[in-house]
């Protein structure tokens, strides 16, 4: 080329040279667009993550109020065995006595196997419950050992038993 026209573009320069400014621009717009989505997507797992946390910390509070649900169901169904018991003791047991006396004891019996069950399931924290409960399922198995032999209904208290005994 001469020296004149040196510093002029041709038109194929001007039109690639508006080309690579219009493509410049989409790259630009593209990039903030997935800045966006980024930024989305981000403050979306901070969303789902503390929703998450809301919802573990009530599933918590709700096994805990079925653990306090639990409690006090055996807490009258003993109450109420104890004082049947007592009541034979003092009385001449009837027919009627000794039959109420079975029905409470089985209902006592089945609530700390619920108990049990759910402890062996997992529900509850097994070294947790093992401090609150294992002297009271202790006493009752050694209480009444002809309730918990083999073949007993209550299997998962003498599960429990078993393996709370074997691990002290």
């Amino acid at each position: 080329g001469s020296k004149g026209t040196r510093g002029q573009m041709t038109d194929f320069e001007t039109q690639s040279l508006a080309i690579a400014r219009v493509a410049l621009s989409v790259a630009w717009w593209a990039d903030v667009v997935a800045a966006c989505a980024l930024v989305a997507v981000i403050l979306g797992g901070i969303v789902a993550f503390r929703t998450l946390k809301v919802i573990i910390a009530q599933l918590d509070s709700a096994r805990w109020n079925s653990l306090l649900s639990f409690e006090q169901d055996m807490a009258s169904r003993r109450t109420k065995f104890h004082e049947i018991a007592a009541q034979m003791q003092t009385d001449a047991p009837t027919l009627l006595l000794r039959a109420v006396h079975l029905e409470a004891k089985e209902s006592y019996f089945n609530s700390l196997d619920r108990l049990a069950s759910s402890i062996l399931n997992g529900q509850f924290p097994d070294r947790e419950m093992k401090q609150d409960y294992h002297e009271a399922i202790t006493a009752v198995v050694r209480a009444f050992p002809e309730d918990f032999t083999t073949g007993t209904h209550y299997r998962k208290v003498v599960k429990l038993y078993n393996r709370w005994q074997d691990a002290t």
